[in-house]
């Protein structure tokens, strides 16, 4: 008998080796497999992906739908639209004090896309890129996926969790390395440099010749009257510096996909063909939506939210460290807590992702192993969640320690 297939004939495909060495995001691993045990009838309570609990502000979704009704769903320019790239040039005077203008500013689908691109357009076959630890589990694969090579910085607990200009210094002595990622404040640990410390991060660089790609998505997510400063508001900074920054949380807008990449001119256009390429250009309707956020001078609503961000903060600080085996530093910035457990680690002969695997299979609360974050021992929580969620997820973590 004829045997029907629609494919036809089964036939070996390669997969390049690019996508070989691509893994895929644990974070969003983690929340796929909470969801399943979630389907599966089971209670459980997920922190590990950072996704603020609260919605779009109102005013900016109206601008979405708005759009819409307008007819403004066809194509724009592949950097985004002129006024949107106007609109984000006001955002970042009023907001962080960078002076740029619209050829130094594109508009992205999103923080992601943002870093891709702009490791696409920096980062040449074989060229290390320094990555100081804690950080974003994507950061090495982005690099990889410009054919680069990561090369981490070992994670300093006991300086806040901030890289020094002696560290870096000597990973390009020893690395020969072309470029450094820096995220503050930081995912996951919270931290918040001081001018000083970011600085000596901008005058290594100039040292070294380096550039630096600055994530600063949490930029506008900070506690106990810091300020956040950007590598390119120091002096020296601005020419080597690329910025990915955005609404995505600050402004709950994580599924519109927009954000901005902002840099020096050349390499924002060369980032900008890519992006010609790879997507065309980023959804119309969210472009109009993150305009209404370019554009309001006075963040109440930012506000609202960083206090009630900080209400959880101080109540994660108070009740971890009263759980015997466990610490926690205050963070000073984003939503996430990085949580020591290597005392308990240690003690039940253990890494961290058992520890977070067993508390997610055993206690039902779903986090994220610091490993993924290369600073083994730890493990993080995000506290974009409700606090009903946080009080039901402590009860359960302080079970699970304790039995």
């Amino acid at each position: 008998m004829r045997r029907s297939c629609l494919l036809g004939p089964m036939v070996a495909i390669p997969i390049s080796s690019r996508a070989q060495a691509i893994t895929d995001s644990i974070t969003l691993a983690i929340s796929a497999r909470a969801s399943e045990m979630k389907a599966a009838g089971q209670d459980v309570i997920s922190l590990g992906a950072g996704e603020p609990d609260f919605s779009t502000p109102p005013d900016v979704a109206e601008a979405g739908i708005e759009a819409i009704r307008s007819g403004k769903t066809r194509y724009t320019p592949a950097r985004g639209l002129p006024e949107v790239r106007a609109a984000a040039v006001h955002w970042f005077k009023t907001q962080f004090g960078l002076e740029y203008s619209k050829e130094n500013i594109m508009t992205t689908a999103g923080a992601k896309p943002a870093l891709v691109m702009a490791m696409m357009a920096l980062v040449n076959k074989g060229d290390r890129v320094l990555l100081p630890a804690p950080y974003w589990p994507s950061y090495p694969e982005m690099v990889r996926l410009a054919d680069g090579e990561p090369i981490d910085l070992p994670a300093l607990p006991e300086n806040n969790f901030i890289c020094s200009a002696e560290q870096i210094d000597q990973a390009v002595a020893e690395h020969g390395a072309k470029g450094i990622v820096i995220n503050f404040p930081n995912n996951p640990s919270g931290a918040v440099p001081s001018r000083e410390e970011v600085a000596a991060i901008v005058d290594s660089a100039a040292r070294n010749n380096l550039w630096i790609i600055s994530d600063e998505i949490y930029a506008q997510l900070i506690y106990d009257g810091l300020e956040h400063v950007s590598p390119a508001s120091i002096p020296g900074g601005q020419e080597r510096v690329l910025i990915v920054n955005g609404a995505t949380k600050s402004h709950s807008m994580t599924g519109w996909r927009v954000g901005f990449l902002a840099g020096p001119e050349e390499i924002v256009d060369a980032a900008g063909r890519i992006q010609s390429q790879a997507i065309g250009n980023p959804c119309t309707i969210s472009q109009n939506a993150v305009m209404k956020v370019c554009y309001q001078d006075d963040p109440a609503e930012v506000r609202r939210r960083l206090k009630s961000f900080d209400e959880r903060r101080q109540y994660l600080m108070r009740t971890i460290n009263e759980i015997d085996g466990l610490s926690l530093n205050l963070p000073k910035g984003a939503f996430y807590a990085l949580v020591d457990v290597r005392k308990i680690c240690q003690q039940r002969g253990i890494d961290d992702v058992a520890f977070a695997e067993k508390l997610l299979v055993d206690g039902l609360v779903a986090t994220v192993p610091g490993s993924a974050f290369a600073i083994p021992g730890f493990i993080r929580l995000s506290y974009a969640a409700s606090m009903q969620d946080l009080e039901g997820a402590i009860e359960r973590i302080d079970r699970f320690v304790q039995a």
